[in-house]
């Protein structure tokens, strides 16, 4: 079977081939079980139309689903869900659907539906996930204090503009916005109406059916007018009652709990759900709220991983909406990054957003810099604080920092990152204050489907035998007959003079001095040390005195794949390595002299004790909060947003790159640093 369309923008959409199952063709020229689709109930769709009934073709009405996107088609085109009616289509009032056909009959109706129905609900209104999800959590500042201000019940009209189709489909017509506000006025004496007029309204792109400079509603007190960009479901959950003629507000506004009114006949109408206007004669069945939802958004809808490009259930979906919403939103109209070298500003934007100016400038060049309403500041980890005195107190202060899955290659060999953090609070590895992921460990409530998530991601990892760096060579290491019975014990080498030393780790500081700590503490074992890869490649500092080596170290491995490393010991020691991390993954004792991110949540043995961090954590719940929330990720050369379980993947399937030391190591140190750069340019 093949889907025919007169629509270009149909047939060059890379979702719908997936979503349809099968492939997409531009141009109306049928063979047998050919199926010809078009754009909802659009004019322009006649031509298609006109074709399939004199060729007795079936006809497909596609529309976006109700949680259409990450973001805003505008910022972001891939797509998360989508509608395929075979009969009509959900808003058009005149002829049926399959989504009526469907709330119309009880046989496909499931106890494990409802379940799941009701769990999907839970989340939506939990974290106001919506059709479109490009707007802050919580409201502007300006519209959380008007409402604020007034304290009696209040009532929330929802706007429509001129020429909304699903207006005249949905059965309803301009003068009934007029009839609702009068009604909303009279049935709520005591209560504030709030219109939520459309944006473009107030910026003259549209006309809305309710216009801010009429003097007779401007000098109505009890009248608010809301053009601001809102969260739906912060702006629901400050009324009592919503009005709506055909807005898709109304359905999540019963989503929301709310008492939902509608004067025209949208599909979420005529169920027993919402107060109607009018009568809908050929709506036969009483549903519940999971009831609809578990037609409309898991039986009518279709859903696409947007970065993986495969079909998925609406769990997925909600898993990528959840973690997103939790992410610290950079809001900012424009970031100032202060010192990032030219290879960093080849990448820096893309992990920003592409709604987001990024301006570059020297550190120099920050004292006396005139900063805007709506600038953010950017460094790189702690460097440059000794300048944050020049700061505005308007100016937001954001932290960068490489991720965990990083990248195939080193970073100090210039290689791109696929993954970085931003921190509006502080940076995970330092321990002399709060980051933005101990705030989120310390006061989240993990719930079964983060940890189920946080869980099939650490799987992955396992089954991928990814890291951060990826390099190294791959081979079983022969630690057990060389211990002959002792307790082996890995012992990663760091950066000295690193930053998560200097303020992750107070008393102990060098890999010499950690060494000498590891076999005071176990004097029995067998250690093997393996220096940083950063360091091996000689790119760092952090060698260690033969006689340390000597006394402290039984065995050293240098080039080994840190994973093959793990799989050879029984626990790690360690100053902050993220090596500790890994261990973890892999149930493998761990023990900190340091304060890393993973540390002093219950996991750990530790030295350095952490009084902010009270919380017992799985480890489930440190792989979601760590990888799908306080980490970014970028898939390149698009230079899109992606997720962890593909950067999973797309490490797993590159494989490793070794990094040797020896007398060649500076020609060939060069010579990947030129090969990276050239790529981390490229944009």
């Amino acid at each position: 079977m093949r889907a025919l369309t007169t629509s270009r923008g149909i047939a060059r959409d890379p979702a719908i081939p997936t979503l349809l199952g099968c492939p997409v063709k531009h141009g109306l020229s049928a063979r047998d079980g050919d199926v010809v689709i078009g754009w909802g109930q659009k004019d322009n769709t006649g031509k298609a139309r006109d074709y399939a009934a004199a060729k007795r073709l079936p006809y497909w009405r596609l529309e976006d689903g109700f949680l259409g996107y990450l973001s805003h088609p505008n910022l972001d085109k891939r797509r998360l869900s989508m509608v395929v009616d075979t009969s009509g289509i959900y808003y058009d009032a005149h002829g049926s659907s399959d989504l009526e056909k469907l709330l119309n009959d009880d046989s496909w109706i499931t106890e494990a539906d409802l379940r799941r129905a009701e769990a999907a609900i839970a989340r939506i209104r939990r974290w106001r996930i919506s059709k479109y999800n490009h707007v802050a959590f919580d409201l502007p500042g300006a519209v959380a204090e008007k409402l604020a201000a007034f304290k009696g019940p209040k009532v929330l009209l929802v706007d429509q503009t001129y020429g909304d189709k699903s207006i005249t489909q949905g059965m309803a017509n301009d003068a009934m916005f007029d009839e609702m506000l009068k009604a909303a006025l009279a049935e709520n004496p005591t209560a504030q109406i709030i219109i939520k007029i459309h944006p473009d309204v107030l910026l003259g792109k549209k006309h809305g059916h309710f216009d801010p400079t009429d003097k007779h509603l401007a000098d109505n007190d009890r009248i608010l007018f809301v053009a601001e960009e809102c969260n739906p479901f912060a702006l629901m959950e400050q009324v009592d009652h919503i009005y709506v003629v055909t807005s898709q507000l109304g359905l999540e506004g019963l989503l929301a709990g709310k008492k939902v009114t509608c004067y025209g006949i949208p599909f979420y109408a005529g169920w027993g759900l919402t107060h109607d206007k009018q009568l809908v004669e050929n709506r036969v069945a009483n549903r519940t709220l999971p009831e609809l939802f578990a037609a409309a958004y898991m039986r009518y809808s279709r859903y696409i991983d947007p970065f993986s490009g495969k079909p998925t259930e609406i769990e997925r979906i909600l898993d990528l909406l959840v973690a997103e919403k939790q992410k610290p939103r950079l809001a900012a109209k424009r970031v100032v990054a202060v010192g990032f070298s030219l290879w960093k500003r080849g990448f820096i934007p893309e992990f920003l957003g592409e709604q987001v100016a990024v301006v570059f400038i020297k550190p120099k060049a920050l004292t006396g810099f005139e900063f805007q309403s709506g600038d953010a500041l950017l460094l790189w980890g702690r460097k440059h604080d000794n300048l944050l005195s020049a700061l505005p107190s308007h100016v937001s202060l954001w932290r960068m920092e490489d991720g965990f899955l990083r990248s195939v290659g080193l970073g100090s060999d210039l290689r791109r990152p696929a993954s970085l953090v931003l921190d509006n609070v502080g940076i995970y590895y330092d321990a002399t204050c709060a980051s933005a992921l101990e705030n989120f460990l310390e006061n989240h409530s993990f719930t079964a489907e983060e940890l189920r998530r946080g869980a099939a991601l650490r799987k992955s990892i396992l089954d991928a035998r990814v890291s951060k760096y990826n390099v190294g060579d791959q081979g079983n290491l022969d630690f057990r007959s060389k211990a002959e019975g002792r307790k082996i014990i890995l012992v990663p080498g760091q950066v000295e003079g690193d930053a998560s030393l200097e303020y992750g780790s107070p008393d102990i500081k060098t890999n010499a001095a950690l060494l000498q700590a590891v076999k005071a503490a176990e004097p029995t074992a067998y250690i093997v040390f393996k220096p940083h890869p950063d360091v091996v490649s000689g790119n760092r500092a952090g060698g260690i005195p033969a006689d340390v080596l000597a006394d402290c170290s039984d065995e050293i491995i240098v080039s080994a794949d840190i994973i093959d490393c793990l799989d050879a010991a029984d626990a790690v020691h360690t100053m902050t390595s993220l090596t500790g991390f890994e261990a973890l993954l892999r149930d493998l004792p761990v023990t900190t002299y340091g304060a890393p991110f993973y540390a002093g949540w219950g996991l750990t043995t530790d030295h350095v004790k952490i009084q902010r961090r009270t919380k017992t954590l799985a480890l489930d719940a440190l792989v979601y909060g760590l990888l799908c929330v306080y980490a970014r990720y970028v898939e390149w050369p698009k230079g899109t947003s992606t997720s962890p379980e593909m950067i999973v993947e797309q490490m797993r399937q590159a494989g490793k790159t070794t990094v040797r030391g020896g007398p060649l190591a500076p020609l060939q140190r060069w010579g990947r640093k030129a090969l990276y750069l050239l790529d981390a340019m490229r944009r």
